[in-house]
């Protein structure tokens, strides 16, 4: 993260590590997107140009409508957004092969919930661990860079505003989960991570989180698959 002030705004330059793709996002402060465009359109910029704003909103397309500007999807980063209701009662036909893992999951093993608190997040750190290891982070650039992100969201817990939930197998943490509320009506759900040779876990914690700790909210936000196919399946 680069950050930079032009005029009245502060530009943020972003460098996304899956693909080395460095992009704008739009300015900060109340300068407009269209004023901001212009003032860099007439600085020299080295011979890579001006990069491409990601992030832009629709009410700034509409802005820059006369800008003669190509707008992309980005397919791999869009958000994931589901009515907490759903998540939590699993109806109909669409949620039913996640209540047949919920099923089988707590058929087979005792599981219990708990809330993260300051005892909790030091199983979490344990768990995040393991769970690193088994999946070799540190040989995988992205697995890398969310297992710093855990940690430290794991060591500053009490000062970010983020809350979680756990789930213990036989008194042994398998499961947790971390949010943060984006407003009053959306929750965020930043990680959430399972042992793999549990079936049926990943639904559970999902499931009963929504349950116990984010009902108080009507949506939750579950980010996004990064194009990965395993994730963007399930």
């Amino acid at each position: 993260i680069r950050l930079s002030r032009l005029g009245e705004a502060i530009l943020v330059q972003r460098k996304r590590l899956r693909d080395d793709k460095t992009f704008l996002l739009p300015p900060l402060g109340k300068e407009s997107l269209a004023r901001t465009l212009e003032t860099l359109r007439t600085v020299k910029l080295g011979d890579n140009g001006l990069p491409p704003f990601y992030g832009v909103t629709a009410e700034q397309l509409r802005q820059l409508d006369n800008e003669g500007l190509r707008v992309e999807p980005d397919r791999d980063d869009w958000d994931y957004v589901y009515l907490t209701s759903d998540l939590a009662d699993l109806p109909g036909d669409k949620y039913h092969p996640k209540r047949n893992f919920v099923t089988r999951c707590l058929t087979k093993y005792n599981c219990r919930y708990a809330s993260v608190g300051r005892l909790e997040i030091e199983d979490c750190l344990q768990l995040q661990t393991k769970w690193c290891n088994l999946r070799q982070c540190n040989e995988v650039q992205g697995l890398e860079a969310e297992n710093t992100a855990i940690k430290t969201a794991c060591e500053h817990y009490g000062y970010l505003g983020i809350f979680g939930g756990a789930i213990y197998v036989d008194d042994k943490i398998e499961a947790f989960t971390l949010a943060e509320p984006l407003n009053n009506e959306t929750a965020v759900i930043h990680f959430e991570k399972a042992n793999p040779e549990i079936e049926g876990l990943y639904q559970v914690i999902n499931q009963w989180f929504c349950q116990k700790a984010l009902k108080t909210f009507k949506f939750v936000n579950r980010e996004q698959d990064l194009g990965i196919p395993g994730l963007r399946k399930s």
